[in-house]
């Protein structure tokens, strides 16, 4: 049985710093921690003072149209100029000034310093905050989440098992460099995440770098550079997206495909045995094509464009040779199973989709031979977790999730070897990464 830690990380480091109450109005309050200065390129490429810290919502009700402003000080108290901004994600990006902060909820901002003189340094500032109070969502007191484990709560960029069954996962932006981000293990008996150094070689090198053929700053996050977490080669893309497998100093390239230009990779999916799938789509509510491929440069799907596309990022077999798929057909929204090499269809059931920032299906092989697809959907408004059993053809919902994604956050999954536990991670306001011990439920028994 897993026993209970809770990693709050980024909200604690900042909690550490103080906080001082900077709106309180009605029910609503509103608390800042001390902003935090540094440097960095702007849109427009030249440098520029930013200060970042949390905002946290402390009162009764929700907010909405949140505004960050004040004026900047230097070490001596002098006012030297101004700052305004935002609530952010992980990646810097602004939030939808229409998205609630929910009681209890917390958030990055993100202010841009307008200096007097460019050679002032800032090193105090004093918030204000602008925000409209709307009533808060309701809270359905039946939902627990009894049975699942909260190993970590923040930004999650990356979620991964090795074949010897070590749990890792990363915290950052998803779309940044992944020798920026923190990595961690998780100890799965007690659900106790503790840092690590990173487990990947550095290939961001000038040499490895001229190999690949990226020069520029996008080239090179555009790549998306991904280990397999049991293989020492990585997968990525060229300055026109063709898909393409290497050793970690940047030799012996295979190419799996090409022609992608007019596609935008999203993610990849690591499968056993140094397969893996790769899929792409341009944004929330686009269909998503794929590919299965393996990290030493076979292919074993038919190429992205020629894939039946889904609606759902597509959970494959471990063989990379059928993939669970939500689409359409005469009308009717349902799951299906198909071959990635242009075979067979199956419908499994009908039932809505969520969108492709949902974690994909998992399909996992059962102890008694059978096959169990695992499947995150939105009922009622609520994300959760039901099994599919292949042999019996039967739909079982076993439990509600703490999944909370906006359109445009995404989530992911991913399950032990042994078939046993389910991680699911989030990013966003309410990203994490969370633990189910599938074994405690009586339907899709493991």
């Amino acid at each position: 049985m897993i026993r209970r830690f809770a990693v709050v990380a980024a909200l604690a480091a900042y909690l550490l710093l103080g906080l001082s109450q900077v709106l309180s109005q009605d029910q609503l309050t509103l608390t800042v921690s001390e902003p935090e200065f540094s440097r960095r390129a702007s849109p427009f490429g030249f440098e520029e003072w930013v200060a970042q810290g949390i905002l946290i919502n402390e009162g009764d009700t929700a907010a909405v149209d949140i505004n960050l402003s004040g004026e900047v000080r230097d070490a001596d108290g002098e006012a030297i100029g101004f700052a305004f901004g935002v609530l952010v994600d992980a990646c810097g990006l602004g939030a939808p000034p229409d998205r609630p902060l929910e009681p209890g909820d917390s958030s990055r901002y993100l202010l841009t310093i307008e200096l007097d003189d460019e050679e002032f340094v800032p090193a105090a500032l004093d918030i204000d905050v602008t925000a409209t109070s709307i009533p808060a969502a309701p809270v359905n007191p039946f939902l627990t989440y009894a049975d699942i484990t909260t190993v970590y709560q923040g930004d999650v960029a990356r979620v991964e098992w090795t074949r010897r069954g070590e749990l890792r996962f990363a915290t950052g932006c998803e779309s940044d460099l992944y020798t920026t981000w923190q990595w961690y293990t998780v100890d799965t008996e007690t659900g106790e995440a503790s840092a690590i150094d990173l487990p990947y070689p550095d290939v961001y090198t000038p040499e490895i770098l001229d190999r690949l053929a990226l020069e520029t700053p996008q080239e090179i996050r555009n790549a998306r550079i991904a280990f397999h977490p049991d293989s020492r080669r990585f997968v990525f893309q060229d300055r026109i997206n063709t898909a393409l497998t290497a050793e970690p100093d940047g030799t012996f390239q295979r190419l799996l495909w090409d022609a992608l230009s007019r596609y935008s990779l999203a993610g990849y999916l690591w499968l056993p045995e140094e397969r893996y799938l790769a899929y792409y789509f341009g944004a929330f509510g686009d269909p998503v094509i794929y590919y299965t491929g393996s990290i030493a440069g076979q292919k074993i799907s038919v190429a992205p464009p020629e894939v039946i596309p889904s609606l759902i990022v597509p959970g494959s077999t471990p063989d990379g040779g059928r993939v669970v798929i939500a689409r359409e057909v005469d009308g009717v929204v349902g799951y299906d199973l198909a071959s990635t090499t242009g075979g067979a269809v199956i419908r499994l059931f009908e039932g809505s989709a969520p969108g492709n920032n949902y974690p994909a299906p998992v399909y996992a092989p059962a102890p008694d031979g059978g096959v169990d697809i695992f499947v995150i959907r939105d009922i009622d408004g609520q994300a959760r977790l039901q099994c599919y059993d292949l042999r019996a053809e039967t739909l079982n919902s076993l439990t509600v999730l703490p999944l909370r994604l906006a359109p445009d956050e995404s989530g992911w999954s991913a399950i032990s070897p042994d078939g046993r536990l389910l991680a699911l991670a989030a990013e966003g306001r309410h990203g994490g990464l969370w633990l189910i011990d599938l074994t405690q439920y009586a339907a899709c028994t493991r």
